[in-house]
């Protein structure tokens, strides 16, 4: 059996990031892919959002240098959550839990601790979840 997905696209909004209890880290990243086509003659787009799961160390780079509108390519697997909500219905939601992630373009300046980008380039090594990038190109093409 094979559950593995690959998809490139922008995000959505900054990661939302948190700590548990247990030391782990996760973050919260939802990402747009546009599809084209033509109908009628005419170009059209769909646009398709996806939820993302990083944990641990992808976590804290998503946390230090994504942020909304960054290029994201993502290999992952599909991951469905059922849970009860308040009205005792039974939900559930699917998410990408990310194993793989590469962020597209120059480097990114890490956030300081208020949150804000500092104007230096920071570590420019490799982690885990692929290289720091940064997005200073006009947002053309942005689902939002």
């Amino acid at each position: 059996m094979i559950n593995k997905v690959i998809l490139l696209g922008r995000l959505g909004k900054d990661p939302v990031v948190r700590r548990l209890d247990n030391g782990r880290v996760v973050a919260n990243v939802t990402l747009a892919t546009n599809d084209y086509y033509t109908k009628d003659g005419q170009r059209m787009e769909s646009t398709e959002w996806h939820n993302l799961e990083m944990w641990d160390k992808q976590a804290e780079t998503a946390e230090k240098y994504l942020k909304k509108g960054s290029l994201l390519y993502v290999e992952g697997k599909i991951r469905t959550d059922r849970y009860t909500d308040a009205e005792g219905q039974e939900r559930q939601t699917r998410k990408i839990r990310v194993n793989n992630f590469q962020m597209m373009g120059s480097m990114l300046a890490p956030r300081s601790e208020d949150g804000q980008r500092s104007d230096s380039h920071g570590d420019s090594s490799s982690t885990d979840a692929g290289h720091a990038m940064d997005m200073d190109h006009e947002d053309e093409g942005l689902p939002f």
